[in-house]
């Protein structure tokens, strides 16, 4: 019999998963797979739960969840060969689009017995691993004030009420974005090692899971209507905010983002738990996820 550990956020998306959790363990030790059930209870428990079974020795680690919960199940494996199973159950999964994942829990749990091991460099920001981005700005702070009731309810759409409150309210901090050694003059920036931004927006076209650098989104204007197109565009799936001068990417390995006007709070994978100033590389280290064969690409 193979050992496992199931780490999930019970509360993610719009439903109580428990009772999906227990199925899956169930059908799982029928295939030859014993996954212990590890329900988180609030930020960071993910980290300590996969760091705490890792040493017991495990053959796998499955996490379900939003990116913010895979973000920290990863942070847990950092030094181990276990391998992550990624079961998506966040409203945007964007690590799963990233890697091919299928975003149906049902497809994606086949990845426990026959998913394909694919090596991710981890990046950190101020210390902090992380898998996707490092946005400091209007982003951050409607992920850090968001209702999580809203969210459960209306899943993607709950969002909206929080970001319409933030998007009015925002005053266009004046950022100093350093990139390598270069420096640059934002309202809004984000560090990213991901295509995908929101679930299926595109913010950084080019940018690449394995790449050993960022592709540094920079919002430089101080308008409202700017703002909004850029999101707008970004939405559409395609690089149009980049094609129309809203934006600008600058490609670099280490990038620091300070405020002139106060701390202003910075998002990690969709979890606002940083301020300015904040310094973020792409490191060396590496979690193995398991990805299915046809898409091992990023």
């Amino acid at each position: 019999m193979r050992r496992g550990l199931l780490v999930y956020n019970p509360i993610a998306g719009q439903r109580d998963r428990r009772g999906e959790m227990s199925a899956l363990i169930d059908r799982q030790r029928k295939r030859g797979l014993d996954l212990v059930n590890a329900p988180t209870t609030g930020p960071g428990d993910a980290t300590e739960i996969v760091r705490t079974f890792v040493l017991r020795g495990l053959d796998v680690v499955a996490v379900c969840g939003g990116d913010g919960t895979i973000s920290e199940a990863a942070r847990g494996l950092v030094g181990s060969r276990v391998p992550l199973a990624v079961l998506p159950g966040g409203t945007s999964n964007v690590l799963a689009i990233e890697l091919g994942i299928p975003t149906s829990l049902a497809r994606a749990e086949g990845l426990l017995y026959d998913g394909e091991p694919h090596a991710l460099r981890l990046a950190h920001a101020d210390g902090r691993s992380f898998l996707l981005w490092a946005g400091a700005g209007l982003d951050a702070r409607v992920m850090g004030n968001m209702s999580l009731a809203w969210k459960r309810l209306l899943g993607r759409a709950g969002i909206l009420p929080t970001a319409l409150g933030e998007f009015l309210r925002y005053d266009f901090p004046r950022l100093e974005v350093t990139i390598d050694g270069a420096s640059h003059a934002a309202t809004f920036a984000v560090a990213c090692r991901a295509r995908h931004y929101g679930g299926r927006w595109v913010i950084a076209p080019d940018a690449r899971l394995d790449a050993d650098h960022f592709d540094v989104l920079l919002f430089s204007h101080r308008s409202r209507r700017k703002l909004a197109a850029l999101f707008q565009l970004m939405a559409a799936g395609k690089a149009g905010h980049l094609e129309r001068g809203l934006a600008r990417i600058v490609r670099g390995r280490h990038v620091g983002i300070r405020s002139l006007d106060g701390a202003v709070e910075v998002q990690v994978d969709g979890d606002t738990v940083l301020s300015t100033p904040v310094a973020c590389r792409v490191g060396t280290e590496t979690v193995s996820v398991l990805v299915p064969k046809r898409a091992k690409k990023a």
